[in-house]
C-alpha cells in the first residue's frame, strides 16, 4: 500500500475518535459539573474543558458571554484546529484521500456526517443546546464506525483505521484522566469531601463511557484507585490505556513488514509499552506523581505515534 493511503486511513480514523471523545467529555463534564456543590463552579468546568481539549485556547469574557464564546470555540470554529468540526473536516479529507480503499457505505457515512456539522450554525447550538449536537456527533461516529468494521475487508488497510483508532483512543484516555485528577487535585486545596470525590470520579467514567462496566465490575461506585485502575489497567475494558496498547500491538504485528525486531525499532517499543502496561498494578503507579505518570503515558504515545508515520506513513 502507498504511505500516502496508508497516512489518510491512519489519521481518518484518530481524527473519528478524537471528535468522539471531545464531544462525549463536553456533555459530560458540562451537564454534571452544572449540578456539582461548587461556589465557582462555572470557571471549573472551562477549565477542565480547556485543559482536556486544548490547554492553549484563550477565550476572554465573563458569564454566559464566556460560555458562549468556549461552546463555540470547541464544536463550531472553524478557525480553531481543535474544534469538533476541524476535527470531522480533517476526517473526510483523509477519507477522500483514500477513497479507492474504503467501502461507499464508509464514505457515505462520513460526508454525511461532515455536511451535518457543516450546515449546524452558532444559532442552532444556543437554540438546541450543546446535549443536542453532541448526541447527535456520537451518533454519527457510531454509525461511522460500524462501517468500519463491518463494510471492510479486515486487511492492511482497516488495521490502519483501527491503528489510529486506538492510538488516538489511549491519547483522549489518558488526557481525560489527567484532566480529571488536576480537577481533584484542584479541589483537594480547597474543601474536596468523600462525596465530591465520589461524585467527580462518576464524571471522570462517565466521560470514559465507564460508569456501568466498574459499577459491575467492582459491584458499587469506584473511588478514584478503582476508577484510576478500571481506565488504565483492565484488560477487558475497550477504553483502558492497557486494552488499546494491547490493540496496537496486534495492528503493529499486522502491518510490520518484518517480523525481526531490533531494539530501537518501532515496533520493539510498542511491545515494551504494552508488556509495561500488562504487568503494572495500581499500587506501582501510585508510587508515582498521577499527573506525571499520565504525562509520561503521553510522550510515550506521542513517541509511538510520530515513529509510525516515519517508518510506515511518509513518503
Amino acid at each position: 500500500m502507498l504511505s500516502r493511503i496508508a497516512n489518510s486511513l491512519f489519521w481518518m480514523g484518530r481524527y473519528l475518535e478524537r471528535v468522539e471523545h471531545t464531544a462525549r467529555y463536553i456533555k459530560v463534564h458540562y451537564y454534571s459539573e452544572l449540578d456539582a456543590p461548587l461556589d465557582s463552579k462555572e470557571e471549573f468546568i472551562f477549565e477542565s474543558i480547556m485543559t482536556m481539549i486544548d490547554e492553549d485556547l484563550k477565550i476572554t469574557g465573563e458569564g454566559e458571554s464566556k460560555e458562549k464564546k468556549l461552546l463555540f470555540s470547541i464544536t463550531l470554529d472553524e478557525s480553531n484546529p481543535s474544534s469538533i468540526i476541524s476535527g470531522i473536516s480533517c476526517a473526510r479529507e483523509n477519507a477522500r484521500g483514500a477513497r479507492d480503499s474504503i467501502s461507499s457505505e464508509l464514505w457515505g457515512g462520513i460526508n454525511r456526517f461532515y455536511h451535518f456539522i457543516n450546515g449546524y450554525s452558532e444559532e442552532d447550538l444556543h437554540k438546541e443546546g450543546i446535549h443536542v449536537l453532541c448526541d447527535r456527533i456520537t451518533e454519527h461516529c457510531s454509525i461511522v464506525n460500524s462501517y468500519v468494521d463491518n463494510t471492510l475487508l479486515h486487511n492492511e488497510g482497516w488495521s490502519l483505521i483501527r491503528l489510529g483508532i486506538h492510538v488516538e483512543r489511549a491519547f483522549q484516555i489518558t488526557r481525560i484522566l489527567y484532566s480529571k485528577v488536576k480537577d481533584i487535585q484542584s479541589l483537594q486545596k480547597q474543601y474536596l469531601s468523600e462525596s465530591m470525590e465520589s461524585y467527580e470520579c462518576v464524571t471522570l467514567l462517565k466521560s470514559a463511557e465507564a460508569f456501568d462496566m466498574s459499577k459491575i465490575y467492582y459491584r458499587g461506585v469506584p473511588n478514584i484507585k478503582e476508577a484510576l485502575e478500571f481506565l488504565i489497567l483492565n484488560r477487558n475494558f475497550p477504553k483502558s490505556i492497557c486494552y488499546n496498547l494491547r490493540h496496537i500491538y496486534h495492528a503493529v504485528e499486522k502491518i510490520a513488514t518484518s517480523k525481526q525486531h531490533h531494539a530501537g525499532s518501532i515496533e520493539f517499543k510498542v511491545g515494551k509499552l504494552f508488556n509495561t502496561y500488562e504487568y503494572l498494578t495500581i499500587e506501582d503507579i501510585e508510587k508515582h506523581d498521577i499527573p506525571e505518570f499520565l504525562n509520561d503515558t503521553l510522550l510515550d504515545l506521542f513517541e509511538i505515534a510520530q515513529g509510525l508515520e516515519e517508518k510506515y506513513l511518509s513518503n
